[in-house]
């Protein structure tokens, strides 16, 4: 009866939430429903959310023939925190010749007052344009918006830039209901059209809409293709740990034009070939005239790096002392011009500068080495089908010796030969090669970041203990740290950095290699851990440091990539020594755990090698710098299980009566 009772209670709760979902998604107009709403069923941690969302874009013959796009939304406030949503900002791009405009603004809040619908419209006189260099805001805010409202509102844009088709953007960092958008293009305007992230469509139909717009003059009327794309229950985009530039991932669609087809069959071309780029890049001021000037460079070098063969040890000599003699100020810069006089002067420099000067002196020196073009993690992938400039913010160069390559940055102080900046780790760049044509490169590293912990304990009779930590860092492990250590003393790095569990302090803290580069880096600590001693057993943890203190994927679910940046790998190996006369009760449990595809794994043992003596191993990995957004929930759970056996895993010793 009871299974009964709760099989009735389940079906009616499952009603009430169908009947809380149906909201209006055909149009603006806010219905009983989308005004009475209190929550957001599909996500109940959201402080409101877009009901309703369309635009419509289109080459406007009443416009003059500027891009003109049509935007309505209706958007529910749910709470106090969901009001900033009642701020809108206009972006209006603008150049010293042209701008974007805006016509026909209107704005309307709903409320639900003493059962009837109640409207609140925007006055124009409140809204506001504030201007920058390179665009302008319009701004307003919703008039009597609260907590409960519906905010309606719509407007034109028109803009006189054609090769940037409207960009429509389904996902956004509130939830959306549904969300549609219709491009229409003249058939003989040829756009590439792409959509990014890994939410799916519900429709993408496109028709032919017969001599749709006319251009003037005799056999001057065109067809268009019209194309409509849906998307609906969009998740809210939920950014989290292990995440490049957020424009990656957020699911849209882009328009870039390609080239126009004059109806006199004259074909006018807009998007460039990478043969285009690597012609323009080197007959440029900057980068190709740069890159060109080895005779600045022939007497910079010390002798003592000049008499050496062209082998492994010089190529490192005159990595460092371009890495020890120039210091980068911060900036990148890479499309503007540059002057390396300024920089062989001042000995200062942004990206471009000190990484031409390092390309310049291996190039004189007889090595083969081509210049590098990347997009930082912030700054998004640069795209692969067609090349756009502005993608790439970043250079860095290849050296090829000793059929080995090695990626080369020496704007970082702390950074190994053959290791890229962090930020520079964005999966892929362009290889620039003027003689035989650019080409994409691969530039996730191969090799493993990796910490090895080496402790060494001996329990007293009291329950406390003492003994050594030895740690080694290698890769970004040791990049990171050594990057740090410039603000942080020594008997600082125990707590910012090794991350230690709350029953171990450090006495001492020895460090080796911190200025050899090319070294692993050792830390060294003396360790005094508290009693944990309960009448007369004692209850041992044998990991005095942590590799991960929380699980940092906490989502629901996650729509994107996680990237790390590098492989990872973490081992630790304890000898613990038990008092006298104490016997071993307990010893945690073994474990061992793959992820599919053995893209991960998790190896912890505790043994007894005698009657005195423990010894504890544990090994972690993560085989891929990238993991897909499908192995986020086995993530998930592998960290979990990482934190448990950190936390969970404990030694029981017994006294002898």
């Amino acid at each position: 009866m009871n299974k009964f009772f709760f099989f009735v209670a389940f079906i009616l709760a499952t009603n009430l939430i169908a009947q809380d979902q149906k909201f209006n998604t055909l149009n603006t107009i806010p219905s009983e429903t989308d005004l009475k709403a209190t929550t957001y069923q599909r996500d109940t941690t959201a402080n409101a959310f877009y009901i309703f969302e369309e635009g419509f874009s289109q080459i406007s013959v009443k416009r003059d023939y500027d891009l003109s796009t049509e935007y309505k939304a209706k958007i529910k406030i749910l709470n106090k925190e969901g009001l900033k949503y009642a701020n809108i900002e206009i972006p209006l791009v603008k150049t010293d010749h042209s701008s974007e405009k805006i016509y026909d603004l209107k704005a309307y809040t709903y409320t639900w007052e003493n059962g009837k619908k109640v409207k609140h419209t925007l006055n124009q006189a409140n809204v506001y344009k504030e201007e920058f260099e390179t665009h302008d805001l319009i701004k307003f805010t919703f008039p009597d918006a609260k907590p409960g409202a519906v905010l309606v509102y719509s407007y034109e844009l028109v803009s006189p830039y054609l090769f940037d088709f409207n960009t429509w953007r389904f996902q956004e960092y509130i939830p959306k209901e549904f969300s549609r958008f219709t491009a229409k293009i003249p058939a003989n305007y040829e756009y590439y059209v792409t959509k990014r992230g890994e939410l799916e469509l519900k429709k993408a139909d496109s028709r032919v809409a017969k001599q749709c717009i006319d251009f003037g003059g005799n056999s001057s009327i065109a067809d268009c293709i019209e194309t409509v794309y849906e998307m609906e229950k969009i998740p809210a985009f939920k950014a989290e740990d292990y995440l490049t530039a957020e424009r990656n991932f957020m699911s849209r669609i882009e328009f870039e034009l390609i080239q126009i087809t004059h109806l006199d069959g004259y074909v006018k071309k807009f998007t460039k070939t990478w043969d285009d780029v690597d012609h323009e890049l080197r007959t440029s001021k900057g980068i190709g005239r740069q890159l060109r000037r080895d005779g600045l460079v022939d007497e910079l070098l010390p002798e003592e790096i000049r008499a050496l063969p062209n082998n492994l040890d010089k190529a490192k000599a005159i990595y460092s002392y371009v890495q020890k003699n120039y210091t980068w100020n911060g900036e990148y810069n890479i499309h503007k011009d540059m002057n390396l006089k300024e920089l062989i002067k001042d000995h200062t420099g942004n990206v471009l500068a000190i990484n031409t000067l390092l390309h310049n002196l291996y190039d004189a020196e007889g090595f083969k080495v081509f210049p590098v073009m990347a997009s930082t993690r912030r700054r998004g992938f640069p795209a692969k089908i067609h090349p756009v400039l502005s993608d790439f913010n970043y250079i860095f160069i290849q050296l090829e010796l000793e059929n080995e390559e090695y990626l080369l940055d020496a704007t970082e102080k702390n950074l190994d030969f053959g290791r890229l900046p962090f930020r520079a780790l964005n999966q892929y760049a362009r290889k620039i090669d003027f003689e035989n044509g650019s080409s994409w490169i691969d530039i996730i590293p191969k090799d493993f970041s990796q910490i090895t912990f080496r402790d060494s304990l001996k329990i007293r009779k009291d329950g406390t203990s003492n003994g050594f930590s030895e740690q080694i860092l290698t890769g970004y492990h040791a990049l990171t740290l050594r990057n740090n250590m410039e603000e942080t003393s020594e008997d600082e790095i125990f707590n910012k950095f090794s991350k230690p569990n709350a029953h171990t302090r450090a006495i001492e803290t020895v460090l080796k290699n911190r200025d050899n580069l090319n070294e692993k880096l050792l830390i060294r600590y003396s360790l005094e851990n508290k009693t944990q001693k309960i009448n007369d057993r004692i209850y041992f943890n044998p990991f005095n440091f942590q590799f991960f203190t929380e699980n940092p994927f906490k989502l629901e679910e996650r729509n994107y990539p996680i990237d790390f940046g590098y492989k990872d790998a973490y081992l630790y190996s304890a000898i613990v020594e038990i008092p006298e006369n104490y016997e071993i009760e307990e010893l945690p449990k073994d474990k061992a755990l793959r992820m599919s595809d053995g893209l991960g794994s998790l190896i912890f043992a505790a043994r007894k090698i005698s009657e005195s003596t423990l010894n504890i191993q544990c090994r972690l990995s993560f085989g891929e710098a990238v993991y897909p957004s499908a192995y986020y929930e086995g993530l998930k759970k592998f960290f979990d299980e990482i934190i448990q056996v950190q936390t969970q895993s404990l030694i029981v010793l017994r006294e002898n009566s």
